[in-house]
């Protein structure tokens, strides 16, 4: 792993880097450093960017109505130096305007598909440690959403690494099964992905 101090060493070694590198971290401004990285070179993005209305002293704070407006940019800048192969994820949550959800979440959804990302998965991030609160129309904010976007159906995915075991009571059912749940059957959705319960 390497940890670059300034954006031109961090823009040399990117030029310069060979297939060894498995973990590049770089120091410093988000929007500068994008501009000097390589079109397609980067494996995984993962972000968090200032959500509407929040933390107005010290991002600034953007509005909810002008939050997609906004983003655009950076999702295009981001767009450009993903590798075809691979994963933009997008930490972000709603805010609440005059009682409820904004959609500004699902309005960035719809434009950046427009621009041409896939919007691949979701994921919840549950947190164990959000700030408590009582409202009297929503609960607290304990979870918040992670998009997942890539540039084309086939991307690197690694699932067996967060896999979890099923538990001691797949073995007793996989005692019992017929022949029909012995077989793949093909999907009937053409995902390519069929039942096969062995």
């Amino acid at each position: 792993m390497e940890l670059f101090q300034d954006e031109e060493t961090a823009r040399k070694s990117a030029v310069a880097e060979d297939q060894q590198t498995t973990l590049r971290l770089i120091k410093g401004d988000s929007a500068k450093v994008l501009q000097t990285l390589p079109a397609d070179s980067v494996d995984l993005i993962v972000t968090s960017p200032p959500y509407a209305n929040q933390r107005k002293n010290t991002y600034g704070g953007i509005d909810a109505d002008l939050y997609v407006e906004w983003f655009m940019p950076i999702a295009d800048g981001l767009q450009g130096v993903l590798k075809p192969t691979g994963s933009f994820i997008l930490n972000i949550k709603e805010c609440v305007v005059d009682g409820e959800r904004h959609t500004y979440v699902m309005e960035l959804i719809i434009e950046m598909r427009k621009r041409g990302w896939l919007w691949t998965e979701e994921y919840i991030w549950h947190k164990r440690n959000c700030y408590p609160g009582k409202w009297p129309n929503r609960f607290r904010d304990a979870w918040e959403r992670c998009l997942h976007f890539t540039k084309q159906k086939k991307f690197s995915m690694y699932q067996e690494s967060v896999m979890v075991p099923m538990g001691e009571w797949k073995n007793s059912r996989l005692k019992t099964l017929s022949e029909t749940d012995r077989i793949r059957d093909k999907s009937k959705v053409g995902s390519g992905f069929g039942k096969k319960i062995e």
